[in-house]
């Protein structure tokens, strides 16, 4: 964000981060940055919470500690990008990753892949390099 005083003040300026809870941080950090590969961006034991996401801004997610135990799927609403889901989602299952929807042609033109993390966390990949540039 620029320092320019025109600049339109008390404005939503980016989406920080998007939070999810997890049963144990250094188990959920093992999945999201052993497994998934996300960098880590923050590791602050003290409040039982840590951040991964892509190397660019604005892009990470919460891990919030709670220290139950999460036993039934619940949908984050989180959506990776991938340039090749089929590459991806064959690397994950081979770590163990349990997918509750296999790569999928969806009708919008998109190929869809869904995962659950340790806690039963519903996460979402996604294939589709025109989504953009497509008539709806």
């Amino acid at each position: 964000m620029s320092k320019n005083s025109s600049e339109k003040k008390g404005i939503i300026t980016r989406l920080w981060l998007s939070m999810i809870e997890v049963s144990d941080v250094t188990t959920a950090l093992r999945f999201y940055n052993g497994i998934l590969e996300l960098p880590i961006a923050l590791e602050a034991g003290k409040f039982n919470h840590a951040e991964v996401g892509p190397n660019e801004p604005f892009a990470k997610i919460g891990l919030h500690g709670t220290g139950k135990k999460n036993r039934r799927k619940r949908r984050t609403g989180i959506v990776f990008e991938t340039n090749d889901i089929y590459s991806l989602c064959n690397r994950l299952k081979d770590r163990g990753v349990r997918f509750t929807l296999e790569p999928t042609k969806m009708p919008w033109g998109g190929i869809v892949a869904d995962f659950l993390d340790p806690d039963h966390n519903e996460l979402e990949v996604v294939q589709d390099p025109n989504h953009y540039q497509r008539e709806y």
